[in-house]
């Protein structure tokens, strides 16, 4: 896969602020981008990068389609005299459901652009509302499909804990979203930051955050469902950055949470085996032995309470 150069567009085109949303806090930059700091951002990228590796651009940070489309053809310009010239080899963009229509996608094609991740976060109508959202889980389905028609690449993002949310209704989010048959996911566990309607809801008591442990095994359920389906997923849990390590407040924020998620999956596959009568030594890839284990040695532990009549030992094949 080719290397990917973020390049942040912070709250721009948002029609509205999700009670979530603090992106300056998670891209850890507050100023406005224009096309001289876009092409900055590409120069050192390229500068750093080996030669002939043409990386693919990528407007992340806010909803890219719903910028006056003036700024997006001046931005687009940019990303244009790169791939004009191989340096690049594509775009992709992050941007709102109710953000695309077919004429969107013809401009965005003719930029290049080859991969749009949609921010969906619920397919359940009752927690968009409650995040502030401003579409539906219908907007979802229309545009994820007028993308797919337009043979462009969809990338679904969603959340886990959002007010509302269950672990059954983050589960229906999974079936509903994998249902689209989309080329990727990404699942974030919702983090509490600073500077949020959702921190003042949990200051005021009116939010319970999920725990990283709950989070773990809620997104676990999402990488059954998402496993099962063979659709790939990119990315569980926030970026880490010094940023949020220092500013998440609450919730679900772990430099490892993806690996925690991964290893909750290994735990309950490995139990049903011990379950199904298999002896006290299970054997899994080598590459997966950490994270079979458990962070801490968790998973071990767990099985070896659980059954305490078997000598459990895993070991890589």
């Amino acid at each position: 896969m080719a290397s990917i150069v973020p390049v942040f567009v912070p709250h721009a085109g948002c029609p509205c602020r999700c009670v979530f949303c603090n992106q300056r806090t998670i891209a850890g930059q507050t100023e406005r981008m224009t096309p001289e700091r876009a092409q900055a951002i590409i120069e050192h990228a390229l500068a750093v990068l080996p030669a002939g590796s043409a990386p693919q651009v990528a407007f992340y940070g806010g909803s890219f389609t719903a910028i006056p489309v003036e700024e997006q053809e001046a931005l687009l310009a940019v990303t244009d005299r790169y791939l004009a010239d191989g340096r690049l080899s594509a775009v992709r963009l992050s941007t709102r459901p109710d953000a695309i229509d077919e004429g969107i996608l013809a401009r965005l094609r003719g930029h290049g652009v080859q991969t749009i991740e949609l921010g969906a976060q619920s397919m359940q109508d009752s927690v968009l509302r409650q995040a502030k959202r401003g579409h539906t889980a219908a907007d979802t389905v229309r545009a994820s499909g007028l993308i797919q028609q337009a043979g462009i690449s969809l990338i679904l993002q969603t959340m886990a804990g959002l007010p509302g949310d269950t672990r059954e209704t983050v589960r229906q989010t999974a079936e509903t979203v994998a249902a689209l048959k989309p080329d990727g996911v990404r699942i974030y566990p919702v983090a509490v930051l600073p500077d949020t309607e959702l921190y003042d809801l949990w200051q005021a008591g009116a939010y319970q955050p999920l725990t990283v442990e709950t989070a773990a095994v809620w997104c676990a359920d999402m990488l059954e469902v998402f496993q099962r389906e063979g659709i790939p997923v990119i990315r569980v849990g926030l970026n880490p950055t010094e940023e949020l390590d220092s500013t998440v407040a609450a919730g679900a924020y772990h430099p490892a949470m993806g690996e925690l998620a991964y290893s909750e999956l290994w735990y309950r596959r490995l139990r049903a085996q011990l379950a199904g009568g298999a002896e006290g030594t299970v054997y899994v890839p080598a590459r997966e032995l950490s994270r079979a284990i458990g962070h801490k040695r968790r998973n071990l532990q767990r099985l070896r309470r659980e059954f305490p009549d078997k000598d459990v030992r895993i070991k890589a094949m």
